[in-house]
């Protein structure tokens, strides 16, 4: 009876503990791999922030509200996520073990990707699209950039920043930049002039990691979002990433787009964990299929090394695409959602104002992407690069096609192929439904893309990736076959026969409803050149390197680059062997401002850029900032005679003037004090300089610099430097004697803007010096003054004299003060005033004394220094 008791007690026991082990074995598979990772946050017994998962919002709230009440729901979001206010014991012991909490993690720091220094819009063919589509600006589009607030101030931005309740406090010079790229409006420089320079910009605080509300999108008409920001490396489909793919779903025509991150040097987590420079994409969030993630290159096009890589946490391809950002993936997120804009504009335009599927950009902007590497997709650059004049060519003639497929459906498209066809590509792309968070696999709808050949039964699959977590096998080049695990699929051809093809669409796996997608298309035809920069409205620097670019279809190697500076007259060599394949040469071009030609030639064809210009930087500078008027002027450029002056309008630089004159006055108070020029060649602007703003060059009326100091102990060194000659009859040194000027030195005529002059007659105490210019019409300017203190005979220097009542009076001494007392005494000689000297140059506070005389004496170590006479007034 005893052993029967004893084995039912381990029974129990066994269970009990079974249980307990089973509870903790679901428990944790309801947490992130941040918070399995850092358990120490569910011991904490302080308020803090936790995202929860439900299965049943409803459940959720009223558990919250009626039994566990210091529980509080901060914000809900699509998909049954809760962001609440907890404590983390609470979370362990109350919440995980609820059976509607399905997921719970924590939010984690943003951090900027690095900013990108250097501008570079021919790489992805955005200047094409400027080119050909100058009436393609972003108007009436409005982007979101979700980081801190730039700097609203900031020229480039006038006019076009929508200030919300969505912004964060803090202004960073990152969110700037990324503002700039994407609509800049160039008009602080050529380099301020972003991809849809006509767009409105709003900002949104990403100290929340998670998407706006769906209110906030459609009240702001936000159609794209850019994000340019990351956490660390986070191989996991989180709450996050749940949430954007709900954003997308929930509002069809809106683009997230994301920097894959700056860490494509470290060590990967999760499912690839210690494959080194894989998977390291810099947030779960990243992780969403209706996003679009972007990795870096290069001008080359050459992926960034520390441009972060997939592929995402379930083999799926990561980075979509990658764009220019020679300093970080945060201008390549940027290129991509300024391209976008101009997409969005375009179809919005053409369709009767109604903005464009998401589904549809991002299928097209995939299909036209240039292929890097070996063919078909890989880990590292995704599809390809950024091509934004190809994604707009099939907008513009329409190579897309949609529709919808239910369980097991199959939908069929005829595709005619025209002959000398050198690659057909076609893509295929869905907005996936959100998957649980922490799921194994992401993908919810599988649809399966094949091509066939009509004229032979010939079938092709989809280019597909080894998802296997060995780095032998990441790195294996693209195969052909099923596709199991990405929303977007891809098929390419080299030299495919002309004829009929038929794409076919496949509902393999649909749990539910039916799935609409895009399908994007493109044929490239064989032996084709393309200049690609400069073309009509671009400008080249002379003197410097510039990297012309152009596309090729030919199998020839090299052609022969030429340029020319007379209308094609005559040619100059570039490279006689510039590789076609490469798409790009370096450029030295020549000391000139001037139209200029190129010229390549292939096995005898010969292909003539557009004319374009090329032009040194002119450089703005002020001569005078008096108060009714203000000069401006510039250095006269070699073979130019007509010149443009811009000023900063309500949005834009505006033409005011053009003139052969390299100086202009300026009248105050005026419209603007920002201003710029621009040489002008025959009909064609050159480079502008630098705009500015002239009441900050560091030039008041006439005088840009005086200082006046005391060299070899006795000697008063004065240098003064004026901004322009124009219109100054002379230039005098004058020094205070007394309570009047009197002139040291007069320069006549003013032949330079640099003067110097030696004053050997220096008093003991103060001396005090200003510059008069003399102008030619009888008018003068004087500058501040300037003072040397000379200890001649004395060891202290008293000023000023008078000093007002409220004001304070400054005590110099020769050297260091030890035990130095200063003493005011009145006419009654009644003490005042007594302070205590600590410093060679220090400003005695006087106590608000009646007008007078008063006497001063100065004492060190108990004995009279010095002694004289104040007046206070």
């Amino acid at each position: 009876m005893k052993r029967t008791g004893l084995w039912l007690l381990i029974l129990t026991l066994t269970t009990q503990l079974a249980q307990a082990q089973q509870r903790d074995l679901l428990a944790n598979r309801k947490l992130s791999p941040v918070l399995l990772t850092n358990k120490k946050l569910l011991t904490s017994k302080q308020q803090q922030v936790f995202w929860i998962v439900t299965s049943n919002i409803d459940s959720a709230r009223t558990y919250f509200r009626t039994r566990q009440p210091s529980i509080h729901i901060i914000q809900e979001h699509a998909g049954g996520l809760l962001v609440v206010s907890a404590r983390g014991t609470q979370i362990d012991s109350l919440i995980l073990t609820q059976p509607f909490v399905r997921f719970v993690d924590v939010p984690r720091e943003p951090r900027e990707e690095l900013a990108i220094a250097t501008y570079d819009n021919s790489l992805n063919t955005i200047n094409m699209v400027h080119d050909q589509f100058p009436q393609l600006k972003g108007n009436n589009m409005v982007v979101s950039v979700k980081e801190n607030k730039p700097d609203t101030a900031d020229i480039d931005l006038k006019g076009r920043y929508i200030s919300t309740p969505l912004s964060s406090a803090l202004i960073s010079s990152h969110a700037s930049y990324m503002c700039t790229i994407i609509a800049g409006g160039e008009n602080s420089y050529y380099t301020g002039g972003g991809v849809a320079p006509a767009a409105s910009l709003i900002s949104s605080n990403f100290a929340s990691l998670l998407p706006d509300t769906d209110h906030d999108y459609k009240q702001q008409g936000v159609s794209v979002q850019n994000h340019s920001y990351g956490t660390g490396i986070e191989n996991y489909y989180g709450a996050d990433a749940a949430a954007y793919d709900a954003s997308i779903i929930n509002n069809p025509s809106l683009m997230h787009v994301f920097s894959s991150g700056n860490s494509g040097n470290l060590v990967s987590t999760g499912p690839y964990a210690g494959i080194n420079n894989m998977a390291n994409l810099t947030g779960s969030f990243k992780m969403a299929k209706n996003i679009l993630t972007v990795g870096a290159t290069d001008s080359f096009g050459l992926v960034s090394y520390l441009s972060s890589r997939g592929p995402a946490y379930d083999g799926r391809i990561k980075p979509e695409l990658v764009a220019f950002g020679e300093d970080g993936s945060s201008g390549a997120a940027a290129h991509t959602s300024g391209t976008a804009l101009l997409l969005q504009q375009y179809y919005k335009e053409k369709h009767s104002n109604n903005l464009p599927p998401a589904s549809l950009i991002k299928a097209v902007l995939i299909n036209s992407a240039d292929d890097r590497g070996s063919p078909g997709p890989d880990y590292l650059s995704g599809y390809g690069s950024l091509n934004a004049w190809k994604a707009l060519q099939g907008l513009v003639s329409e190579k897309y096609m949609s529709g919808t497929v239910i369980p097991g459906g199959l939908q069929t498209f005829s595709l005619q192929v025209p002959a000398n066809t050198r690659q057909l590509k076609i893509t295929l792309c869905w907005l996936d439904p959100p998957a649980v968070a922490n799921a194994r696999k992401a993908l919810i709808n599988d649809l399966d893309l094949e091509l066939v050949y009509n004229g032979n039964g010939q079938l092709w699959m989809p280019w597909v990736l080894s998802p296997a977590p060995i780095i032998d096998s990441l790195l294996l080049p693209a195969v052909r076959k099923k596709d199991t695990l990405n929303p977007v699929e891809q098929i390419t051809i080299p030299d495919p026969a002309a004829g009929t093809y038929t794409i076919r669409v496949k509902g393999t796996a649909i749990p539910a409803g039916n799935q609409s997608f895009y399908i994007a298309w493109q044929t490239d035809a064989a032996d084709r050149f393309q200049w690609h920069f400069p073309l009509s409205t671009d400008v080249i620097r002379s003197r410097e390197n510039n990297l012309v670019r152009w596309s090729s279809t030919f199998n020839a190697a090299a052609g022969l680059l030429e340029y020319s500076v007379d209308r094609g007259a005559s040619w100059q060599l570039i490279n006689n062997a510039a590789s076609l394949t490469t798409g790009s040469s370096y450029w030295q071009a020549p000391d000139t401002c001037s139209a200029a030609l190129l010229r390549m030639t292939i096995n005898g064809q010969v292909f003539i850029s557009d004319t374009f210009t090329i032009s040194p930087t002119p450089v703005v500078q002020v001569g005078f900032n008096c108060a009714d008027s203000a000069m401006l002027f510039w250095d006269r450029i070699p073979g130019i005679s007509t010149y443009r002056v811009y000023q900063l309008g309500e949005k834009y630089l505006q033409p005011v003037l053009t003139s052969a004159d390299t100086s202009i006055i300026v009248r105050q108070p005026g419209n603007s004090v920002y201003y710029t020029v621009v040489p002008v060649t025959g009909q064609r602007e050159g480079l502008k300089a630098y705009t500015i703003n002239y009441q900050l060059q560091g030039v008041d009326c006439y005088l840009k610099t005086f200082f006046a100091d005391l060299v070899n102990g006795n000697t008063g060194s004065l240098y003064a430097e004026i901004g322009t000659q124009f219109n100054v009859k002379s230039i005098t040194f004058e020094k205070l004697s007394g309570s009047s000027y009197r002139p040291l030195h007069t320069i006549q005529p003013v032949t330079s803007t640099i003067f110097e002059y030696a004053d050997l007659n220096l008093v003991d105490g103060v001396n005090t010096y200003r510059v008069k210019v003399e102008l030619a019409n009888g008018q003068f300017a004087y500058s501040n003054t300037q003072s040397i203190y000379y200890f001649l005979t004395t060891r202290y220097i008293i000023f000023p004299n008078p000093v007002p009542s409220t004001g304070s009076l400054w005590v110099l001494t020769k050297e260091e003060p030890e035990n130095t007392q200063l003493l005011l005494f009145n006419t009654l000689g009644q003490k005042v005033l007594q302070h205590r000297l600590t410093q060679t140059a220090e400003a005695v506070p006087l106590p608000g004394l009646k007008n007078g005389i008063y006497f001063i004496i100065i004492q060190k170590n108990g004995k009279r220094e010095y002694s004289g006479k104040v007046m206070v007034r």
